[in-house]
């Protein structure tokens, strides 16, 4: 007679497992991968700064509301960083070429960067940065890819180029 109260107990074990089974497994697939490919970099001098933001607030350069931040090398003046075990949903990234290193965005006296940048889907730059609705995309598979193509709004002038002078005709 003791065996129906253990019976019972085992089948109620099973049926707890058999339930919470399909939620573990579907809580573990509601992440991704994305996977940003830069291309277009001036050099390979520095390194990229990748800012992934999950809402509007601080779109694009503040790191402080940005849900993940990574700088990395360039090689060959390109750039491939995955970031992994996002969460599904909608982000935007943006990027920036740091060419001294110093972890931070160079702009002149009235804002306009002197190092590359660019967003997710590649937005027009217009008067301002790109704004968040411009640059979204939803995680919602195992991997994404995005491509990103880097862009100068200020031209570098090299200090071969300063030095260089203009003949001038001699009349």
């Amino acid at each position: 007679m003791n065996s129906l109260p253990h019976f019972v107990s085992v089948v109620r074990v099973l049926a707890i497992v058999a339930l919470l089974s399909p939620v573990a497994l579907f809580a573990q697939s509601n992440t991704g991968a994305i996977v940003v490919e830069i291309t277009g970099f001036n050099n390979s001098d520095g390194q990229v700064g990748v800012l992934l933001f999950s809402r509007e607030e601080g779109f694009p350069m503040d790191h402080q509301q940005a849900v993940k931040k990574i700088f990395a090398g360039i090689d060959r003046n390109t750039c491939r960083i995955t970031l992994e075990n996002i969460p599904y949903g909608t982000y935007a990234v943006s990027v920036f070429h740091d060419e001294n290193a110093d972890g931070k965005l160079k702009q002149n006296f009235i804002g306009i960067p002197k190092e590359g940048i660019g967003a997710s889907r590649n937005p027009r730059i217009r008067f301002g940065p790109p704004r968040f609705k411009e640059a979204r995309f939803t995680v919602d598979s195992k991997e994404l890819r995005l491509p990103i193509t880097m862009r100068y709004l200020q031209t570098h002038r090299t200090q071969k180029n300063e030095e260089t002078s203009i003949p001038t005709e001699n009349h």
